[in-house]
């Protein structure tokens, strides 16, 4: 058995050793040549998968460790009968537990501090669901747009059009063209122009959703909170230069999610029974031990100390090697897997908000 897998994905030792040759490479390197004798194809969002990749090769299983499919040709894959998965909902703890710590950043520098705010949310699905529940408890007033449950009893989806006088807007939606609500672009001139002075906009989705020369044009009265461009990795130098903060499509990077990733498509490998392979077997995720600041005053502090985004967005900004930084990012762990050295502190402090929201 043969694979050629993304050299950043995690645990192909762990699952395939002794089972297949595992052939890694850069991502975005991956071309035809490697996988004309090969019987699996493990890939992150880096690499299109359709015909010109994959045509006439014995590649009889496509599995994708991420959460997106657009990168995917699956009508193709489909019409080949070539089966495909990608890990869906690996990272959903991540991508929120990033957009607290966007907003514990804007705060500690003054921003989104006053009462009555309001946020709106665009796209709610598994994601987006948890950002309005997390914004609620943080005091927002939140209105949310998602044609798709629209017709849900107790769901309010509301209009583009009505979506004005936010301080913030949160993007957790797909890139998709050829549909009945197509998503590429649909943060446009026109919805630029109509938010007000100093809204923050945080984009986690897909870096088409928003149009990089409408924001260019219309959007630098706006705060921008990007973690995904259009074009990567060949991203706007004047789109990050207008950046508040910038990150190199890492939202839903955490040491957790990429091993929750692999271990979904291993799973779904066993199901499309396409090799000879041994029962899944679960692994104990590890733990970080971190110690909190005696200055820390709030929750702000506490999720700062595991992820802080203006430390890497300063680093991106000064350097934007945006594929070096993306694969050295490997060291972020998700909230629950982290041990309070001095846990009394964090408890009394501020642990109690941590705990309230589900993420301990």
């Amino acid at each position: 058995m043969k694979i050629v897998a993304d050299e950043n994905i995690r645990l192909l030792k762990h699952f395939f050793l002794k089972q297949a040759a595992v052939i890694t490479k850069p991502g975005r390197e991956i071309v035809r040549a490697d996988l004309v004798d090969a019987d699996v194809l493990l890939v992150r969002t880096v690499t299109r998968v359709d015909k010109h990749l994959l045509h006439d090769t014995s590649v009889r299983f496509v599995g994708s460790t991420t959460v997106g499919e657009d990168h995917l040709d699956t009508e193709w894959l489909k019409s080949q009968g070539i089966a495909w998965s990608i890990a869906k909902g690996c990272n959903t703890t991540a991508v929120v537990e990033y957009v607290i710590c966007v907003i514990a950043a804007l705060q500690k520098q003054g921003l989104l501090n006053s009462s009555g705010l309001r946020a709106g949310v665009i796209g709610v699905g598994e994601i987006g669901s948890r950002v309005v529940k997390i914004l609620r408890a943080l005091g927002f007033t939140v209105i949310m747009h998602d044609p798709l449950r629209a017709a849900e009893q107790n769901f309010i989806s509301t209009p583009l059009e009505q979506f004005a006088d936010l301080d913030l807007i949160s993007l957790h939606v797909p890139l998709t063209e050829k549909t009945v609500f197509p998503t590429y672009h649909l943060m446009d001139e026109k919805f630029l122009r109509r938010q007000k002075k100093k809204t923050v906009m945080i984009n986690t989705s897909r870096g088409a959703v928003l149009d990089t020369n409408a924001w260019l044009n219309a959007g630098k009265h706006l705060i921008g909170c990007f973690d995904v461009w259009e074009n990567e990795p060949n991203i706007s130098a004047d789109m990050l230069a207008s950046a508040h903060l910038a990150t190199p499509h890492i939202a839903g990077y955490s040491v957790q999610s990429k091993l929750r990733g692999m271990e979904l498509i291993y799973q779904a490998l066993l199901r499309a029974n396409i090799l000879s392979l041994k029962p899944f077997v679960e692994i104990d995720y590890p733990r970080q031990n971190l110690l909190l600041d005696k200055t820390a005053t709030d929750w702000r502090d506490l999720v700062l100390a595991v992820f802080d985004p203006r430390e890497l967005s300063a680093q991106m900004k000064a350097d934007p090697l945006f594929d070096g930084r993306r694969g050295q990012f490997d060291s972020r762990y998700e909230f629950r897997f982290i041990n309070w050295e001095n846990k009394e502190l964090a408890y009394t402090q501020m642990l109690n908000w941590y705990l309230q929201l589900g993420l301990e």
